[in-house]
């Protein structure tokens, strides 16, 4: 069995470090790298082995959209089939809003990408943070943010895919997450009062016990 790890935007794989540390047993672990604040990477996987497959944020709509590596369930923290607002897709974030975001960001990125970090809540001693990130990357991450949808994908594959979401996430609000996964079955969605958008940096040990409880 491979866990492999996908991040969200404005953070790359070292998003993932604590909570690695914290997996027991002797599962082959992997992450994938949107090359935001790095090097791109993407792991290969041996197609016969079974891939658990976990995304924060953006990296969750990648499994559902994009990914080239077959997953057989996927575990979602703090993310989304699709991130704006649309027909019949409501509370998310609103088109408008997203597209100011990207025109702030063209102006000035590290201002931006510095004030998404703290309305995450993001540790400050995260190493990440500090890092000025590849701008066009970032830009490309910010346009599939506007462009990925993966609620037929979610649809489809409802009984494989589990969600730990946050109550006082600011990035995907309780009625957001509520609404975006109300297909799947209700013991699917566990919920955690850990403030912020970044639960595998401020509750490593929560999302821990939460991954391996998924694993069977």
């Amino acid at each position: 069995m491979a866990i492999v790890f996908a991040h969200g935007w404005g953070f790359d794989h070292h998003l993932w470090d604590r909570v690695r540390a914290q997996l027991r047993g002797t599962h082959c672990i992997e992450t994938v790298d949107f090359g935001f604040l790095g090097t791109p990477h993407l792991p290969s996987i041996d197609t016969d082995e079974a891939v658990i497959a976990v995304g924060h944020s953006l990296g969750a709509c990648w499994w559902l959209t994009q990914s080239p590596i077959a997953w057989q369930r996927l575990l979602i923290i703090n993310g989304f089939p699709r991130f704006t607002e649309c027909d019949g897709y409501a509370p998310a974030v609103a088109p408008r809003l997203l597209a100011r975001m990207q025109t702030q960001f063209a102006r000035e990125p590290a201002a931006v990408l510095a004030e998404f970090h703290t309305r995450c809540g993001t540790p400050p001693n995260a190493a990440h943070g500090a890092k000025p990130g590849d701008i066009a990357r970032l830009g490309n991450g910010l346009q599939w943010l506007a462009d990925w949808d993966g609620r037929a994908a979610l649809a489809r594959r409802a009984g494989d895919v589990h969600v730990l979401a946050g109550t006082a996430d600011p990035i995907v609000p309780q009625a957001m997450a509520q609404m975006a996964f109300a297909t799947l079955p209700a013991d699917h969605v566990t919920w955690s009062d850990a403030p912020g958008h970044v639960l595998p940096l401020v509750a490593p040990d929560l999302c821990a016990r939460w991954i391996e409880n998924h694993l069977a």
